[in-house]
């Protein structure tokens, strides 16, 4: 009865439930650890709103009686009830849904006694789920709870896994039987709850997946055949009832790759089940005017029927871009696809045509992305692309034009498996129009791969990466403060010895021919044992840079080259004063060393700071940028006209749920929107510590838009939507280029005018569109086509124009 009632009260989304038993923790007292630091609703009430019996409503992370954690894991909450008592459940009042805000993987519960010695005694995400599973792809507010517990303890503590948020505004303890305070303590005795429940989360992780899985297969089978809805949910309820006896250790070199074991492949075997139910061939092959690359997909998608096969890449010479296409497997066992390529230069497996299968991967916040692309397997003259069961094959391809003669190319894609063959159309066009080996946007990612290690950045895969790097036009790539070193200095600022260099030449060798190189000199608030803004530390500091310019002209670079950023996302006045002072005695020294800023003001005070008046180049963040008001993008846009150079950069996470459209290729269309010279993206190093294939054993969030670890790199949708980013721009330049060649000839006036119209509304009807989703969220919807279609028609345009580049 009491659950029938709870299970009634949570659908009143708005107002306050009313708990079902007594509750032990009300106006109990509470710690907190970490201290809450979510800016919007941290204040002094979060020491007691948490037991107070006030429920939130409306907007959840805005309102003061939330309590709010961010990049914070795991959450520990321990409430003291005052003395031992029965316990019967527990609940956790929260919300998520929008705005990158995402359930808990697990709330794991823990009792103890006056001694603070606590033993596990559950996870509330998965009691809840018993009753009610949080709903998911909207925002909602949700809770948590259970009645299934037979404990006791004086102390209640909940350790929250949540990423990148915690939130929560109310939670309660339902009291229980008094006899159950005779009862032994279960388990083993636990000291240190946050490190006991970080060795449970690759366990809940792999138990949440599955679960979640489990239950958005049923949520299919609600509307098939009955017969085949009974035989899914035998085999669902045999795997759920499986779920608590997964081992707690996983091997190493784990990959939170779907399916994540046998457990896991038998939902999707079941998914197939109602695939084939529904009547889905046993391989359903289609193409992207049915479901465009980009798109957000989830693994329960239905494979799509027709004849949308065609599969169509358009490009210039020697550039690099992408087409994909997809097969579902309705079967109940794996399939392997023999791919081959017929009627295209180069023969069955064309040399310019890399291959790939994209992958699923789970992430910490439970939200399943189809974004790793490892290379399919090469037999000889064909690929073995793998198709798991109830699962969908993104086959991913990605041509680089160099050496091809230009001409319309049309083939077929032969797909040969057991159970047949099929073939899919393939058009391949390369215009008569030559893309520059280095295109002129600069970018760039916080690499730090002058560090032997640094975040995800190891010995084993530096070197690979490097190349991957340049081999996405990445030409700026970024050092730590160590390349450039002080040297010493005597009291009065005179340099007595001069910096070791070795540091620095091994990194300019690493990157010979970049186009610019970027210092984070994390400077403080002195230089050796001179205080800023005085004459010995403006003497030492010329000094420093002076000595570097120098050694910059000795290997054979130019000062202009290089970007210092002396203090990181400044944003309040004692940054500004700290900049200032170290900029003073930079820019007296007349070195041609610029000087890069990437402030973080989120009000017009920007426009007041002297930190940006100090600096040649200032980079914006480019979502404070769109959360701002017109003013303050106005500000920015200004000043490429008043002699400094203006950049973009990205710093949001995780990764894996941004949007690789929005957020990676469409920052270089900003670029040009505002007169930018340059685009980078945090980091493409940071995996957030481990393995970016195993996010489940991440100590931090994951940003780096390729797939990551100790010795391998693997390429990813998201740095693949950033080099095609740059493609973009650099079409855009090469369009204005022959507009203004154009005009001094016989071009028809017409084209003319349709050039300058493109180049004038269409990067701006493009970005715009991030308005409507200035999270940059995958999952949001959105016309991902656009930046293609406006590229194909610069194709189009400059054929008009007659800017094919002449033959040799």
């Amino acid at each position: 009865m009491h659950t029938i009632a709870f299970a009634v009260m949570i659908a009143v989304l708005t107002q306050a439930p009313e708990a079902p038993f007594t509750n032990s923790a009300k106006g109990a007292p509470y710690t907190l650890e970490p201290a809450p630091n979510y800016t919007y609703c941290t204040e002094a009430g979060d020491a007691t709103q948490l037991t107070d019996g006030v429920f939130t409503a409306e907007h959840f992370w805005t309102q003061p009686s939330t309590v709010g954690w961010q990049h914070a894991r795991p959450v520990v909450i321990v409430i003291d009830l005052g003395a031992d008592k029965p316990i019967r459940g527990v609940s956790y009042t929260t919300a998520a849904g929008v705005a990158g805000v995402y359930w808990p993987s697990s709330i794991q519960l823990f009792a103890g006694g006056d001694a603070r010695a606590f033993h596990w005694i559950g996870d509330l995400v998965t009691l809840s789920a018993r009753k009610h599973a949080p709903p998911l792809g909207k925002y909602a507010l949700h809770w948590f709870w259970t009645d299934e517990l037979k404990a006791h303890g004086r102390y209640v503590a909940l350790a929250v896994l949540a990423e990148p948020y915690t939130f929560v505004d109310e939670i309660e303890v339902y009291e229980g039987d008094a006899e159950w305070l005779s009862s032994p303590m279960p388990g083993e005795a636990i000291d240190d709850i946050a490190a006991y429940t970080s060795r449970l989360g690759m366990r809940v992780a792999v138990q949440r997946r599955i679960q979640r899985d489990i239950d958005g297969v049923r949520a299919q089978a609600a509307s098939a055949e009955e017969t085949v809805r009974n035989a899914v949910a035998v085999e669902l309820d045999a795997v759920q009832g499986g779920l608590a006896d997964l081992p707690a250790a996983f091997p190493a070199g784990f990959k939170a790759i779907l399916p994540l074991n046998e457990a896991h492949a038998r939902v999707f075997r079941a998914q197939a089940r109602l695939w084939a139910a529904a009547g889905a061939e046993p391989i359903t092959v289609w193409g992207e005017r049915a479901t465009p690359r980009w798109d957000f997909r989830t693994p329960y998608d239905r494979p799509q029927r027709g004849d949308a096969l065609a599969l169509s890449i358009r490009m210039m010479l020697n550039e690099f871009r992408s087409g994909a296409f997809y097969l579902a497997n309705a079967t109940q066992d794996d399939v392997k696809v023999t791919m081959r390529f017929a009627g295209l230069p180069g023969g069955a497996a064309p040399p310019y045509i890399a291959v790939y299968e994209a992958t699923w991967t789970d992430t910490r916040m439970g939200e399943p992305v189809e974004a790793a692309l490892p290379p399919a397997r090469r037999d000889g003259d064909s690929y073995s692309i793998h198709v798991h069961s109830g699962l969908t094959r993104q086959v991913w391809l990605t041509v680089h034009s160099k050496g091809i003669e230009p001409g319309t190319y049309s083939g077929t894609i032969q797909l040969e498996s057991n159970l047949g063959a099929r073939e899919v159309p393939i058009e391949l066009a390369v215009y008569p129009i030559q893309f520059p080996d280095r295109p002129r946007l600069h970018c760039g990612g916080w690499d730090y791969t002058d560090q032997p290690s640094m975040y995800g950045v190891t010995t084993e895969n530096r070197e690979p990466l490097v190349a991957f790097l340049k081999e996405h036009f990445v030409d700026s790539p970024w050092g730590a403060s160590q390349v450039l070193p002080y040297g010493s200095f005597d009291a009065d600022g005179n340099m007595t010895a001069p910096p070791d260099t070795k540091h620095f030449d091994e990194w300019i060798a690493r990157w010979r021919g970049a186009a610019q190189y970027c210092v984070f000199a994390a400077v403080s608030n002195h230089l050796a044992s001179m205080p800023a803004g005085t004459p010995p530390f403006d003497s030492a500091a010329k000094a420093w840079f002076a000595f570097w310019a120098d050694h910059i002209r000795a290997s054979e670079l130019k000062p202009e080259q290089f970007a210092v950023l002396l203090m990181d996302e400044p944003y309040e006045p004692e940054h500004d004063a700290a900049i200032a002072a170290w900029a003073k005695p930079l820019r007296e020294a007349n070195t041609g060393i610029r000087l890069w800023i990437d402030p973080t003001h989120r009000t017009m005070a920007v426009t007041e700071s002297a930190s940006i008046a100090a600096c040649d180049a200032v980079c914006p963040n480019r979502q404070i940028f769109y959360q701002a008001e017109q003013p303050y993008r106005e500000f920015f846009a200004s000043l490429p006209g008043k002699g400094k150079s203006l950049e973009f950069y990205s710093c949001s996470g995780p990764v894996r749920v941004l949007d690789p459209y929005s957020y990676h290729r469409l920052q270089p269309w900003d670029c040009w929107r505002y007169n930018a010279t340059a685009s980078y993206f945090w980091a493409f190093g940071d995996t957030g510590g481990g393995s970016a294939w195993n996010e489940y054993a991440a100590k931090g969030t994951c940003y780096t838009p390729l797939f990551l670890d100790a010795a391998s790199v693997t390429t990813g949708k998201h740095i693949e939507a950033m080099r095609e980013g740059v493609e973009d721009y650099e079409y855009l330049a090469i369009l204005d280029e022959a507009v203004t060649a154009a005009k001094d000839k016989t071009t028809d006036p017409a084209i003319v005018e349709r050039a300058q119209t493109l180049l004038r509304e269409t990067p701006a009807r493009i970005t715009d569109a991030c308005f409507a989703n200035k999270g940059f969220e995958w999952k949001a919807p959105m016309d991902r086509g656009e930046a293609d279609r406006a590229r194909i028609e610069i194709l189009e345009i400059l054929q008009l124009l007659g800017a094919a580049t002449p033959k040799p």
